[in-house]
């Protein structure tokens, strides 16, 4: 083959695969961009288990877990958690160190180091579809979590 023919040849497949990154849709190029979430929404038990009494036990079984998937300690302060009803949890003064999980009930009990309680009267996630949404101290959304009936009243995010 000439060096002509091959040149043409090269031209040609270069110009196609740089044509075809060029055609990805948006979502893929943001999917590859996508950046890792140090804080998120690890856990949703939206439906407790047994019948929904709102006894404190019961509204205590409805929870969300917050993780830290980062290296380091992230301070939650003032981060908040934000159903589709407008419920919003707001963390007060919490350090998470790395790997940690901290534990967000419904119902009233006592704030220590990691389980942390929205005093409530009444369960707040809707057991057929719900959604909730983390955002820091700056209002950025950093995670968001969904789910519906299919899940059995528990979702991982």
């Amino acid at each position: 083959m000439s060096r002509s023919v091959r040149t043409l040849i090269a031209t040609a497949l270069l110009t196609g695969g740089l044509l075809t990154s060029a055609a990805l849709p948006a979502s893929a190029h943001d999917e590859q961009r996508r950046p890792h979430r140090w804080v998120e929404i690890d856990q949703v038990q939206y439906n407790a288990p047994g019948e929904d009494r709102r006894s404190n036990h019961s509204l205590n079984s409805e929870y969300f877990t917050i993780r830290n998937n980062s290296r380091h300690g992230v301070q939650l302060r003032d981060y908040t958690v934000t159903d589709r009803d407008g419920h919003t949890y707001t963390f007060n003064r919490l350090r998470l160190r790395s790997g940690q999980t901290v534990t967000v009930h419904t119902g009233f009990g006592q704030d220590w180091r990691l389980h942390r309680y929205q005093d409530s009267r009444r369960h707040l996630y809707d057991n057929n579809r719900g959604q909730l949404t983390l955002r820091n101290e700056r209002g950025w959304r950093l995670d968001q979590c969904s789910w519906n009936r299919f899940d059995r009243g528990h979702i991982g995010c």
